[in-house]
């Protein structure tokens, strides 16, 4: 079962409007003619275009599955999986650094005996939660109230 995640429309929009700006400064200095800002902006270009072509393949590929055995949380190319039989709680965070997400507010599933980790929240948080709870009996499931569901 897939979840889609809940994403920030700030970043979102911060994202999208950087695809045209990063596209149109080379050809601008290009028009212009300009040597030293051709250059300098071909150099910022090829810097800049991988960081944003992982960036959008992350904006457009990234949920959550619960599968058969395990969970699976994809963020464009980081895949974290998670067997169902080592989590202990599933939490909400306010941590925004300390993982990449498309929310401030963060999953949180802490596994195994130390390991967590900080996740887009799901789109659709309570069925998430019910049925995470039904794969995993065993662990605490804490709901955005702290309540155990």
């Amino acid at each position: 079962m897939k979840f889609k995640v809940k994403k920030n429309p700030l970043l979102v929009v911060l994202i999208l409007s950087l695809i045209p700006i990063i596209i149109s400064v080379p050809i601008i200095s290009i028009i212009e003619a300009d040597r030293t800002g051709i250059i300098l902006s071909l150099v910022v270009f090829v810097f800049l275009l991988p960081i944003l072509i992982v960036l959008a393949w992350a904006l457009f590929n990234t949920y959550h599955e619960l599968t058969e055995t395990e969970f699976k949380s994809k963020f464009g190319f980081i895949t974290i999986i998670i067997p169902y039989n080592e989590i202990r709680t599933v939490s909400f965070s306010n941590n925004p650094i300390s993982s990449p997400a498309w929310t401030f507010k963060r999953l949180k599933i802490e596994y195994k005996k130390y390991g967590f980790a900080l996740l887009s929240l799901p789109e659709n948080e309570e069925n998430f939660l019910q049925e995470i709870k039904k794969r995993c009996p065993d662990a605490t499931i804490l709901n955005r109230q702290r309540a155990e569901v």
